[in-house]
C-alpha cells in the first residue's frame, strides 16, 4: 500500500515538473550568461512596456480632463477662475521664452 502511494506521488511530481518546464529551467541555470541575457531582455521589455502604457494612460486622462474643463468654462463662477488660470499659464509660458 505504501509503495503504491509513493509511486502515485512520484508520478504527480513528474507530471508537475513536466508542466512547469523544470528541465529547461535547470538547463538554463547551467548556462549563467544565457540566463543573465534573458533576464536582462525581459526586464528591458517590461520597462519599455510600462513606460509606453503609462504614457498612453496619462494622455487619455489629460484629454478627458481638458474635455471636462472646457465645459466648465461656460459656468459663471467656475469659468472665470479657469479663464484666469489659463491666462496665467499662457503669460508664464510667454515670459519663460
Amino acid at each position: 500500500m505504501e509503495k503504491k502511494k509513493l509511486e502515485e506521488t512520484v508520478e504527480k511530481l513528474a507530471t508537475y515538473f513536466e508542466k512547469a518546464n523544470f528541465a529547461e529551467y535547470v538547463e538554463l541555470l547551467g548556462r549563467p550568461w544565457k540566463f543573465f541575457w534573458l533576464q536582462f531582455l525581459s526586464g528591458l521589455f517590461r520597462g519599455v512596456g510600462t513606460a509606453v502604457g503609462l504614457t498612453i494612460v496619462f494622455a487619455v486622462v489629460v484629454y478627458v480632463m481638458i474635455t471636462v474643463l472646457k465645459r466648465f468654462v461656460d459656468i459663471p463662477i467656475i469659468g472665470s477662475y479657469i479663464a484666469q488660470l489659463v491666462e496665467f499659464v499662457n503669460q508664464s509660458l510667454s515670459h519663460g521664452r
